[in-house]
């Protein structure tokens, strides 16, 4: 059913457990699994700022979706792991999902500016109005248990 299961990150606890649980259908449908870290740059117009990051920026973002890459080869899943700059998380996160044919994006509901209490945090809610495919969005753990919905 999913052949291209992607996962953004930022590296919070939350988006860790988002891999974990793409990680697990990606090893039930034998999916590849695509690891996305985006790196927002702000230009007044909303377009791609012309200058170019510090690379300590782009190796944080590249450890990230490193780390997650790892976890799924050790289960034998087929990893491609993107970073990518666009002037919104969001843009990023749909475009490289249109672009790549992706089936399916697990997220975390949070990410690591989430604020307590709310159910969804502005990029999951974005991701989710905008995207070409389902959104499974995971929530912190611990939290909604005991409730249903």
């Amino acid at each position: 059913m999913f052949e291209r299961i992607m996962v953004p990150t930022d590296g919070s606890e939350n988006a860790k457990q988002a891999a974990k649980a793409a990680i697990e259908i990606a090893k039930k449908e034998d999916a590849t699994l695509i690891v996305i870290h985006v790196i927002p740059l702000w230009s007044p117009l909303g377009t791609k700022p012309s200058f170019t990051l510090p690379e300590e920026i782009v190796k944080e973002a590249e450890k990230i979706v490193n780390e997650i890459a790892e976890m799924a080869k050790e289960e034998g899943i087929d990893v491609e792991t993107l970073v990518v700059e666009s002037p919104s998380v969001v843009q990023g996160i749909v475009e490289e999902a249109k672009e790549r044919d992706v089936d399916l994006i697990v997220m975390g509901t949070r990410g690591l500016s989430g604020v307590k209490g709310l159910i969804l945090g502005s990029t999951t809610k974005g991701v989710l109005s905008r995207s070409p495919c389902p959104v499974l969005a995971i929530p912190p753990e611990g939290e909604g248990e005991g409730e249903e919905g």
